[in-house]
């Protein structure tokens, strides 16, 4: 009786060991085959950063491109001035070079470059003068007519001012090295004392009227242009 109940002990403890063997074995071939569940784990890990890097560069290149693009706008919607710039100018037959600073006017939405000889103020609204600081009877009326205003009848607005210096008005050719004035509108007047020359320049988005008076004598016509020429709108 002992010996059976020994000989049944013992086959159960070999099937015991058995079943053992073969759920480490399994345990096994999972590990290296990778097919449980920590290999499919890796795998779905790995691909999660392997997304999450593409998403990474695709957004830094997505914002690489938009600020290119603000700098682009930035750089076409604003033109930055210098502070000065050097201007040579001849007044009197003599030729002279000094450095013009920018100035902002306050009456109108334009900048220029202006000698230091010479002061920049408004006149009344939507006109300005620069004139010549030690004798103000030469200078410039500066006014930026709308660009959809008539020409024809600016034209004659102008005629009939300068018909207050003489009844005889001149209409001039602008000069071969002064090529911003090659399409402008000049005429002139004048009499024994002084002589006003009045330009319509037609610009982007405004026309530009110009209105230089100078003594006979004592020419500043010259600087007043080169002046004139450097007006941008802002």
């Amino acid at each position: 009786m002992v010996k059976t109940i020994k000989i049944i002990a013992a086959c159960f403890l070999a099937i015991l060991l058995l079943a053992a063997c073969g759920t480490t074995s399994r345990e096994e071939a999972n590990l290296t085959t990778g097919s449980g569940s920590s290999g499919n784990q890796e795998e779905n890990d790995t691909s999660k950063k392997e997304d999450s890097a593409a998403e990474k560069v695709e957004q830094e290149n997505t914002d690489a491109t938009n600020e290119e693009s603000v700098v682009e706008e930035e750089d076409t919607s604003q033109k930055i001035r210098l502070f000065e710039m050097n201007m040579t100018y001849e007044v009197n037959q003599k030729t002279k070079e000094d450095t013009a600073f920018l100035r902002t006017s306050d009456n109108q939405d334009y900048s220029l470059y202006v000698l230091p000889e010479f002061e920049l103020t408004g006149e009344e609204p939507n006109k300005d003068v620069l004139y010549l600081k030690e004798n103000d009877r030469h200078f410039m009326r500066i006014e930026l007519l709308p660009s959809e205003m008539n020409m024809d009848e600016a034209v004659q607005t102008i005629k009939d001012q300068l018909t207050a210096v003489n009844s005889e008005v001149k209409q001039l050719e602008a000069k071969s090295t002064e090529k911003w004035l090659e399409n402008a509108h000049i005429f002139q007047a004048e009499n024994k004392e002084e002589r006003v020359t009045a330009y319509l320049v037609k610009k982007e988005d405004f026309i530009l009227k110009l209105s230089i008076f100078t003594k006979i004598e004592d020419n500043y016509l010259d600087p007043f242009l080169k002046m004139a020429e450097t007006i941008e709108k802002k």
